[in-house]
């Protein structure tokens, strides 16, 4: 039977805040870079429509393949929070290197594949180890209400931090002239999602500790 008093106990719970909030950053990190990515590839590196949409469905194949491997590392080895902790850097390196240089995009794309492979892995069924048993439903319900707040902010966020960076350049797309978009500064603001996520990663795992 739900109760209020559940979710209170949930609220002053050191480790699910720190796992809820891990959550919140790091989806926030990647569904909505997803969304921009094709757009993302074709302005930064000259790519045609088709060939940034297949880079982009890369990730997703890669947590096809590796979200299986690494929850049964997870099972056997347990090492979720270390988990988490590897795969928020991975997030970070990731954005880096689309931010900041202009290496192959095969590789940062194969890095998100990993992270984002990791961290679910790891993050969903440790809950079942931060709370009781009969707060199991009450916790989901309370990370992906905080996750979707940050899957609705964020994507919003990105294409007003896009549009300040690159003034002009959508009159001038508009009027079919030949203009590109900066992806430098969004870029770098999931970067700081994932040292957010990594910052909560490390805290959960000092808790976890305690």
């Amino acid at each position: 039977e739900f109760k209020w008093q559940d979710l209170w106990d949930l609220l002053t719970d050191k480790a699910f805040i720190f796992i809820t909030l891990l959550c919140v950053t790091f989806y926030s990190a990647v569904f909505p870079f997803i969304k921009y990515a094709p757009d993302m590839l074709m302005n930064k590196y000259g790519l045609a429509r088709q060939i940034s949409g297949n880079i982009s469905s890369y990730l997703m194949y890669g947590t096809i393949l590796l979200t299986p491997l690494f929850g049964w590392i997870a099972d056997k080895k347990g090492k979720s929070a270390t988990l988490m902790y590897l795969g928020s850097a991975l997030l970070i390196i990731a954005h880096l290197l689309f931010a900041k240089t202009m290496i192959t995009p095969y590789i940062p794309i194969l890095l998100l594949g990993i992270a984002f492979s990791l961290v679910p892995a790891a993050m969903w069924p440790a809950v079942t180890k931060i709370v009781g048993e009969n707060k199991i439903g009450t916790a989901y319900g309370a990370m992906f209400s905080v996750q979707n707040l940050g899957l609705w902010a964020f994507p919003m966020l990105i294409g007003y931090v896009l549009e300040k960076s690159n003034p002009g350049i959508a009159e001038l797309k508009a009027a079919g002239k030949d203009a590109v978009y900066d992806y430098t500064n969004p870029l770098l603001m999931l970067a700081g999602l994932g040292v957010l996520g990594l910052v909560f990663a490390f805290l959960l795992k000092k808790a976890d500790k305690n």
